[in-house]
């Protein structure tokens, strides 16, 4: 979750006038296994949430996931997928996708038909105009990024060297 601002998180949390065990306990209700000091790790930066626990802490502290984000002006994808508290491969599904066809559409390297991306607004519950733009977005991104910068992970299979036994 490298959008994940602490200091976003800190300042709701104060704001609802709740002490990280209060929130701890709130959260938990959604989120198993999260203590006090999970919250102080993540509001000094030392740890990053899942999105699982990031959207159990919004939930706890009533408000949108994308209000715990760094904010942006262009969103991408996956900002996007984030924001809506999805999985990546939930919203494959949802989409009727791969989950590895849909991560290379998030990472800019593969682009989105104009149905797909009709399908990722409808469950990312934004206007399709916004999907589109942060396609495009996101596609520009990776194209434009030095070659080392964006990881380019093809399916290989490895070789294997087959060696016949005569008795």
């Amino acid at each position: 979750m490298t959008d994940f601002a602490p200091a976003s998180l800190l300042s709701e949390r104060t704001g609802a006038k709740l002490s990280r065990e209060s929130l701890a306990r709130a959260a938990s209700r959604h989120e198993p296994c999260l203590s006090a000091a999970h919250i102080s790790l993540y509001e000094l930066g030392r740890r990053t949430p899942q999105l699982s626990t990031l959207a159990a802490l919004a939930r706890a502290l009533g408000v949108e996931v994308r209000v715990l984000l760094v904010p942006v002006d262009t969103a991408d994808l996956a900002r996007l997928r984030v924001e809506a508290g999805l999985r990546q491969g939930d919203l494959a599904r949802l989409l009727g996708l791969p989950q590895a066809r849909w991560s290379r559409t998030e990472r800019g390297l593969a682009a989105a038909e104009a149905q797909v991306l009709r399908q990722a607004a409808e469950a990312l519950r934004k206007p399709y105009e916004v999907v589109a733009r942060s396609a495009v977005h996101t596609r520009r991104t990776a194209l434009s990024a030095p070659p080392g910068r964006v990881p380019r992970r093809e399916m290989t299979t490895p070789v294997r060297r087959l060696t016949t036994y005569a008795p």
